[in-house]
Order: C-alpha cells, then structure tokens, then sequence
C-alpha cells in the first residue's frame, strides 16, 4: 500500500512539472510572437525602403532579439535559426503588401507559426 502511494505521488508530481513546462513554454512563445509583431508594425510605419534595406532590416533583427525572453536567448540565434526566420517572415508579411506594408491578423498568425516552429 506505502508503494502505492508512493508511485502516486510521483505521478502527480511528474504530471504537475510537465504542466508547468508546457505553461512556460506557451507564455514564452506568446511572449516573444508579441515581441516579434510589434517590431514588425514599427518598421511597416517606416515604409518599403527601411523594410528593403539589409542593414536597417538586421539591425531590427538584432534589437528584437534582446528584447525577447531570456529563454529563448539562452538557446542561441543558430541554434533557433532566428536570423533566418526574421528574413522569411519579411518576405511572407510584407512580401504580398503593395500600397502601404502593414501587419495584419493573418501576419500575426504567421509569425505565431514561424516563431512555434523555431522550437519543433
């Protein structure tokens, strides 16, 4: 019976930590779509000739990179391929735009997949 309740309680607690990774991981990943999304409206404000250039363009990459969790900063750019998948989400977002760049709720959905598959 001693044995019984031991092996219970472990799969309790085997089951609360993998609940409370699966919530961390969920908010990192919420945190850093946010954190993605909104650089990608500041610099659809800026216009086609910033989101064109290289160099401005990298150095948003850069500046978002600091500011997303630290989680996800400990796993390393090449490791996540984030370079990458930041100049891909520029072809998919502002890609399809002609008048005017914008973020939409269909981008957000993609940057939401982007940044998911960044960690499958």
């Amino acid at each position: 019976m001693i044995e019984e309740i031991k092996k219970s309680i472990n799969e309790s607690a085997t089951t609360a930590k993998k609940m409370a990774e699966n919530n961390v991981d969920s908010v990192v990943v919420g945190l850093a779509t946010k954190v993605v999304i909104t650089a990608l409206s500041g610099i659809a404000a800026k216009g086609f000739s910033f989101i064109n250039d290289d160099i401005k363009y990298k150095n948003m990459i850069d500046r978002t990179w600091e500011m997303l969790p630290l989680p996800i900063r400990l796993l390393g750019k090449d490791v996540i391929n984030y370079d990458e998948n930041m100049y891909f989400l520029r072809k998919q977002i502002f890609g399809k735009d002609k008048d005017e760049p914008e973020v939409d709720s269909e981008d957000e959905s993609i940057v939401s997949r982007t940044i998911k598959k960044m960690f499958s």
